[in-house]
């Protein structure tokens, strides 16, 4: 087959923010914060990028490829979602647009006629659009390479607090599932080993990955991606396309890191994000108590080794210096 170039006309030609960062991090508090600032659509879940891009990173395909069909995703979403088609009204999710400043606008577009008028709007209004997304700052040379205008909030949480927080929600769904390659609830990019599911960050070991307990392969994949993070960052020239928020800071002190936020993205609060913070019920206090507590649980639930590595991290973490 002779080589013949993909492409799609980029229907977006200002910036896309992602909200980033590791499973259960503290994305979907911050998110509807960020999309109650004048200017912005409001956040929306994905999985086509963040998968799309760890395939790249493995060579499982082409840069043309995922470029294109990245355009084309972007191009389909925000000609829907001013339609409000395909749009998330589940009233207690975070991404629900019941929740966002414009939601009465958006039941309003259930009733709106599409064509090429919804195009002019797009490019007239310029809203920003706030995709979540998952570990992307692992690949962020890859990121910038197919949308160059990107911005991302980095969400980094206390490592006792989101280890224990994604074992929670893990636990219940795939205790006793050992992984079957049945299970459609498996919603991240794995392979196949021996009928089981392996996530794509475990595949170079499988085996010892799948003999882990719960707890072990939540802290293997937390330990796994978290340096890949911070060597991705490390080594990534263009730092003022990144922002690393503390989760403790924010839900401390919302209105200073919104402050920081809105000099980040050149854009401001509106007078909805009093409203959305009161949503996300910050600001409120950290509870050490509930934080000792679950680090002693995780202490005794993973082997020696890894909780040496893990502790370290967490020190790292107290001393403000992961990134």
């Amino acid at each position: 087959m002779r080589d013949i170039s993909l492409n799609s006309i980029n229907l977006l030609s200002k910036k896309i923010l992602f909200i980033d960062g590791l499973s259960r991090s503290g994305k979907s508090m911050i998110g509807p914060v960020l999309g109650s600032f004048n200017k912005t659509y409001p956040m929306q879940h994905q999985n086509l990028m963040d998968n799309l891009f760890q395939l790249l990173q493995i060579n499982q395909v082409s840069k043309n490829v995922c470029k294109s069909l990245i355009n084309i995703f972007l191009n389909e979403n925000i000609y829907y979602l001013n339609l409000s088609r395909g749009v998330n009204f589940r009233p207690e999710d975070n991404s629900s647009v019941l929740k966002d400043k414009n939601y009465k606008l958006f039941i309003k577009n259930l009733t709106k006629k599409e064509g090429d008028q919804v195009i002019k709007q797009i490019k007239r209004d310029k809203n920003l659009p706030i995709f979540q997304s998952h570990d992307l700052l692992s690949v962020v040379d890859l990121l910038e390479i197919t949308i160059p205008d990107f911005r991302m909030i980095h969400i980094l949480r206390n490592p006792i607090d989101n280890i224990f927080s994604f074992y929670s929600k893990y636990n219940q769904r795939y205790k006793g599932k050992k992984y079957d390659i049945d299970n459609p609830r498996f919603f991240s990019l794995a392979f196949k080993s021996k009928n089981k599911l392996v996530p794509y960050y475990a595949l170079k070991n499988p085996d010892y990955f799948l003999k882990l307990n719960n707890l072990e392969k939540v802290t293997f994949y937390y330990l796994k991606i978290l340096e890949k993070l911070q060597k991705k960052y490390l080594n990534f020239k263009n730092k003022n396309k990144i922002k690393i928020i503390r989760f403790d800071d924010f839900i401390q002190k919302p209105y200073q890191v919104i402050k920081k936020l809105e000099n980040f993205l050149k854009l401001k609060k509106s007078s909805y994000t009093k409203i959305s913070c009161k949503i996300e019920k910050v600001p409120r206090k950290i509870d050490n108590g509930s934080r000792e507590r679950k680090f002693r649980f995780i202490k005794k639930s993973i082997n020696k080794k890894m909780f040496e590595r893990l502790n370290k991290k967490i020190i790292l973490n107290e001393k403000n210096k992961l990134f």
